[in-house]
């Protein structure tokens, strides 16, 4: 498969960091990249961004457990997808 040249720009001592550890086991930077990217794909490495605050999230989980336990105790709906939410509601 013919390979696609791309640049990417990191900092200077964190491509060093890699290159000296991938070294240590027989793999050179690009190696490193094609797994990065291939686990990125394949869904067994999951790089998250988020902007939201501690706090917030924080909240958000806290909300995620009393829902939880609100439908334990049959007090809160639970829907196996977005389309029999929106089914449910729009039937009211």
């Amino acid at each position: 498969m013919p390979k696609h040249p791309t640049t990417i720009r990191i900092e200077q001592n964190l491509y060093r960091e890699t290159v000296r550890e991938a070294e240590k086991i027989g793999l050179n930077f690009t190696s490193v990249v094609h797994l990065l990217l291939y686990a990125f794909m394949e869904g067994t490495v999951q790089i998250g961004v988020t902007q939201h605050p501690p706090e917030y999230l924080a909240a958000l989980g806290k909300e995620a457990d009393s829902l939880r336990h609100q439908h334990r105790k049959g007090k809160a709906k639970r829907y196996a997808s977005s389309k029999a939410l929106f089914d449910d509601i729009l039937d009211r």
